[in-house]
């Protein structure tokens, strides 16, 4: 976000503040779906019952609102990723058409995040998926993306950069307690700095 609209952001929220006594923080992330709805995951690959509690946790302590966005799998495939015989989730997602569903999602979810910010937010980052997601892998660089990252990560960021909004795009990659950790302390030094 560039500083004018930080600013003008920051003048709305207080304007806000003290004519309603509203008490959101206008601080917010995006973040996949099976974050907040394990269930959603693909067959095997949930690493919690219900939600990755860690990372929602950390966001109710820093009072950090969650946009949820749609799973671009079962945007595309459907719920049980029907796809032909031998093919790859991967596979079946970075075709055309999974890829225009991938850019639909994405103008979505920034039309979203603008409405959002439009009021005032602040967007702190995009909070992706493990290494090994077909549509929300992120792969990074020093804020460089790298590829393979996932179908709708790679759309988003695209969609991001067009409309010149710059977040940090980050995985949490939950597979691993090691590399959730380093992931989580990354997501709370961004709350504690922002």
């Amino acid at each position: 976000m560039n500083p004018l609209s930080k600013l003008l952001g920051k003048l709305s929220l207080t304007k806000s503040r003290i004519n309603n006594y509203d008490n959101r923080s206008y601080r917010f992330v995006c973040v996949i779906d099976c974050i907040l709805n394990q269930n959603t995951r693909d067959s095997g690959a949930a690493q919690f019952p219900g939600l990755n509690y860690q990372l929602v946790q950390l966001c109710h302590q820093y009072n950090v609102g969650i946009m949820q966005m749609p799973c671009p799998e079962i945007a595309f495939l459907g719920f049980t990723r029907s796809r032909p015989p031998g093919t790859s989730i991967r596979v079946a997602l970075d075709t055309s058409d999974g890829r225009l569903c991938c850019r639909k999602l994405s103008i979505d979810v920034i039309d979203r995040v603008e409405e959002i910010i439009s009021q005032g937010a602040e967007f702190l980052a995009v909070l992706g998926g493990n290494p090994e997601s077909p549509g929300c892998a992120v792969h990074m660089n020093n804020d460089e993306q790298l590829t393979p990252s996932g179908v709708l990560i790679t759309e988003l960021k695209d969609e991001l950069h067009k409309r010149n909004i710059r977040v940090p795009i980050h995985g949490i990659r939950d597979f691993d307690e090691k590399l959730m950790a380093e992931d989580i302390q990354w997501l709370e030094q961004l709350f504690a700095e922002s």
